[in-house]
This record gives structure tokens, sequence and C-alpha cells, in this order.
């Protein structure tokens, strides 16, 4: 037990003299004004939206996040049912929420919208949409021995590695905000079936909710991205800050295929997809 906490103080202490010799805290949550020869490579605006694309293509869990109407829903009873404190006017809140990028030439993923769920009870009331998304490369929350022994040695790495160990944590990883309107999927586009056959790829429980089920209406509908704000990692080795639309719109599929991701493991999630354009 003493040993333990030995090494977990020599570890707490080399990683703040790591922090302290290497990253400048100006860099920690903003982007770098100059990059030196020397240093490793810094992703561009659009290589940082690559790999902004490639987490929507591989995440398909996001958190919706909407704000409570300042009046009541007109809704039948929707308000007794809700039960809702009247001070929550004007807060918002954060749910996670299915989505799948069945369009992916556009960057404007598709959702299959509860009409009784409160993100769109919320939103058809005047409220703002956003949905954020994170990459996380495992899904472990508990750290083995060896792992903690791989992050100690890291913290005794030389200057001239780079690289964060794997499990990564999830302050060092990627994660974005993208910020639009809501449009619903016409009947024409959902004839052919595709959109909700790549919907239930990824989310194949959802099965129960499709549109015309018996239990709530449901619908499908895009969320139509006007503005992208991308959290990279730390701001030493990762960007940070709103990414440009029309980069957003008009990467290649190549571009975001090839995109590398923190902790990735080489392509496994099915590059059928990417072919079929689903």
């Amino acid at each position: 037990m003493k040993a333990t906490t030995i090494l977990i103080a020599i570890a707490g202490a080399a990683f703040a003299s790591s922090i302290g010799q290497q990253v400048e805290p100006q860099h920690i949550f903003s982007n770098p004004d100059s990059i030196n020869e020397d240093d490793f490579h810094f992703p561009t605006i659009r290589e940082s939206t690559a790999q902004a694309r490639k987490i929507l293509h591989l995440s398909t869990v996001g958190t919706l996040v909407t704000v409570f109407p300042s009046t009541s829903h007109k809704h039948d009873d929707a308000s007794t049912t809700e039960n809702r404190p009247s001070d929550v006017e004007g807060s918002p809140i954060g749910l996670m929420e299915y989505y799948a990028d069945c369009d992916p030439h556009s960057g404007n993923p598709i959702l299959l919208a509860l009409d009784i769920a409160t993100p769109y009870k919320n939103y058809n009331q005047g409220s703002n949409i956003s949905l954020s998304v994170r990459w996380w490369p495992t899904q472990k929350n508990i750290y083995s021995t060896s792992t903690f022994s791989k992050l100690t040695n890291w913290l005794w790495r030389s200057q001239d590695e780079d690289e964060i160990p794997t499990p990564h944590t999830p302050a060092a990883l990627p994660r974005f905000s993208l910020h639009g309107r809501l449009e619903p999927v016409s009947e024409d586009r959902l004839k052919d079936g595709k959109i909700q056959a790549c919907f239930l790829r990824s989310h194949p429980d959802s099965i129960f909710w499709q549109p015309g089920n018996d239990i709530h209406e449901s619908h499908y509908a895009q969320l139509i991205v006007d503005h992208i704000y991308w959290f990279g990692g730390f701001g030493d080795r990762a960007r940070i800050g709103w990414l440009p639309l029309d980069v957003w719109q008009n990467l290649t599929m190549k571009e975001i295929f090839e995109a590398k991701l923190p902790g990735e493991e080489k392509w496994r999630h099915g590059s059928v997809d990417w072919k079929l354009g689903l």
C-alpha cells in the first residue's frame, strides 16, 4: 500500500513537471500562434474537419441540446404529464440521442424524431438545437495495473516522444458540436428504404419506434448543419475552435476515410458503407 502511494505521488510530480516543461499554459485551450519546424505536425483546419466528419460517421450516439421554452407546450396535457418546474424556462437540456450518418456526402446527420421527446417538443416551440458528439476509441472505464504502468512509463518518457498512451483520457480526445436546424426527410427520399436501412444498421433496436409504430408518433429528420465547433483535444497538439462550413460540406470521402483519429485501430467499421455512400 505504501509503495503504491509513493508511486502515485511520483507519477503526479512527474506529470506536473512534464506539463511545465512541454506545454505552454495558453495552448491548453487555444491554438498556438506559431508552430516550430521541429514540433510534431499540428492539424490543419481541413484535417481537423475531416477528423470531425469521420467521428460523425463512426459514432452513432450524441447529445441533443435544446432549451425549454418560455411558455408551456401546447400539446394537450403535456405540461401536466411532464410535471415541469416553472423555473426551468430558458434552461438548456442535453439528452442522449441516436443518429446515423446516412447522408455522408452532405455531413448532415439523420435523426429518428419521436414527437413526444423533449428535444423535439422544445425545438417545435422555437428552441435552437445542437448535437454534441465525442470520440472514444475504447469503452474501458477501469484501467488495469498494466495500463497504469504504461501511463507512468509515459510520464518518464524522453522529451522527443509525443504519443499519449492508449487508452486515452477523455479530456485528450476530440469532440464537437453541430449547430443548425431540423428538416423532415421527405417521403421521396424514404421511398427506396436506404435511409431506414442505414439507420437500422446503426441502431437495430430502433425497429420498435420506426414511423408507423403503435407506441409513439415518429418521423425521420435531418440536422442541417450551419455551424461546427471543434475541440480536438489539448491545445498544444490539436485544433480548438469553429470550423468552416464550406470545408465541412466539401470534403471528399477519401479525405474523411483517411483521417487519423487518436487510438483508432485499422479500419474495421465496414468500409462498404463508404462505397455505398450510406
